[in-house]
């Protein structure tokens, strides 16, 4: 906890050993591995359950929902052993690991599939999908079979950018620095359009504040029409949207978008902006350790933003972990300390 506050940390990856294994043969040794559909770090960290629990037990963070749906894009068998592994941890750890379904965009009805085996058999209480895939993007209409499924389960969708996103250049890592975040802002657009008006009861948590979904809601609103009608050729301001009754259509979707705070280093302005353009009940902690934080004290920087936002108590605590245990239905009774488990 920090200071009394439970702490649950939705967007912490983890790569079971025998997948870490395989990465790293594929990059031959090197700290990095980039091809064709990959850019990723390869630390050993992401493999290692104690130095995890020893993180989380420093920073004060009582739990962590496991993902890594960048590598969903290396086929169902992947997905698979994600799954099963992060089953595992959620058995061995229940009261600090829960495990996200991960299926593959590019293979629709072995998701769907997959989707039922990690809720009913496995015990999952999320869905962990890319932004984009090489073969899919996430507003296809053949993805309407993965978004019956989900809506059927009740589970919320957490998203995480394409490691390398189509297009994306690696010169100066701007597939990181740009290319994620641009990835994540178009698949919220993709959302509102292609599939939240067809599922009423699917949610998504957009990863990184949002990417920049919520710095662009004004220009999204300019160009945002009804779903289905056609494009207009002028933008609208904020009064003709008002009168045409498109600003209650669109914060009706937008409304369904939740966000993590990952992917800024710590740096508080930009959780201040999602703060206010998002509203504080739809953003949740996130620290995308092993990566953007990657110890106990870098993870510890990220806990203490809590408490340097300025916000009062009731908010503090719904951004820290309330906001993410209702939309993951865990209730906060059911969440231990890091700490508590490490010791057995």
């Amino acid at each position: 906890m920090l200071d009394g506050t439970p702490v649950i940390d939705v967007h912490h990856h983890f790569v079971p050993e025998e997948v870490f294994a395989t990465l790293r043969a594929e990059a031959s040794g090197a700290e990095r591995l980039v091809n064709d559909v990959l850019s990723m770090t390869l630390d050993p960290t992401l493999c290692h359950v104690d130095a995890h629990l020893e993180a989380m037990e420093v920073a004060g963070v009582d739990a962590a929902v496991l993902t890594y749906s960048a590598l969903s894009v290396l086929g169902p068998g992947i997905c698979q052993s994600l799954n099963d592994a992060f089953a595992g941890l959620q058995r061995a750890h229940p009261r600090v690991f829960h495990g996200a379904i991960h299926v593959d965009l590019q293979d629709p009805a072995r998701a769907a599939a997959e989707l039922e085996r990690g809720a009913n058999e496995l015990g999952m209480r999320a869905i962990a999908l890319p932004t984009s895939a090489p073969a899919a993007r996430i507003d296809d209409p053949s993805l309407r079979p993965v978004w019956e499924v989900a809506e059927d389960l009740g589970l919320p969708v957490l998203l995480h950018p394409a490691s390398l996103p189509a297009g994306a250049s690696t010169d100066y890592g701007l597939e990181r620095s740009c290319a994620r975040p641009f990835d994540t802002t178009t698949a919220v657009v993709r959302l509102m359009y292609g599939v939240l008006p067809h599922h009423p009861g699917l949610r998504f948590l957009a990863p990184h504040c949002g990417g920049t979904a919520p710095y662009l809601k004004g220009r999204l609103q300019m160009f945002f029409t009804a779903p289905g009608a056609a494009p207009r050729s002028l933008p609208r301001t904020q009064r003709e949207l008002a009168e045409e009754g498109l600003d209650v259509a669109f914060e009706r979707l937008w409304s369904r978008i939740f966000a993590d705070t990952a992917g800024n280093g710590g740096w508080t302005p930009v959780t201040r902006a999602a703060l206010e353009i998002l509203s504080p009940e739809r953003l949740c902690f996130g620290s995308d350790f092993p990566l953007e934080s990657h110890s106990g004290a870098t993870l510890a920087e990220l806990t203490g933003t809590l408490s340097a936002l300025g916000l009062a108590p009731d908010e503090r605590a719904a951004l820290a972990a309330g906001n993410a245990a209702a939309l993951l239905g865990i209730p906060l009774s059911a969440v231990g300390r890091a700490g508590s488990a490490t010791r057995g």
